[in-house]
């Protein structure tokens, strides 16, 4: 099982533009033209998260980076308006989470895809779609 990563998500998001490369990869399932919207959205939120993720690091990189050669004493408006950034971005995170928890459920029940006990839908799909590369 490979993770999924942003240049994984993103190939797979432009290889299921095509109805026949989503009807290939769902074959196994009882009906792929029922999951095919739901595949999609999927994937879309799965590319949105990780993307929300990266830009979270990479502000946590540069605040980091900053504060270590900050001053001491009272914060500069850099630094302030970096924490503010990095309150946005994890927020933006979960809310990103929260849609690839919400779009992994809706693909489960569509497709039928097998969830493991003490695994999660979205657990369960980022595996999947790991085996699709």
């Amino acid at each position: 099982m490979a993770k999924l990563t942003l240049a994984s998500v993103d190939t797979l998001r432009t290889r299921f533009t095509d109805d026949a490369a989503c009807d290939a990869a769902l074959s196994a399932f009882a009906d792929p033209t029922a999951a095919r919207v739901p595949l999609r959205e999927l994937v879309e939120a799965q590319h949105r998260y990780l993307q929300a993720e990266h830009e979270v690091a990479q502000v946590a990189d540069i605040l980091r980076r900053d504060q270590k050669y900050a001053p001491v004493g009272r914060p500069s408006v850099h630094i302030v308006q970096l924490r503010k950034q990095q309150a946005t971005t994890k927020q933006a995170a979960l809310i990103a989470r929260q849609v690839v928890a919400q779009a992994a459920q809706t693909f489960v029940r569509a497709s039928g895809l097998a969830v493991k006990a003490k695994q999660s839908p979205s657990e369960a799909s980022a595996a999947w779609l790991g085996t699709l590369r």
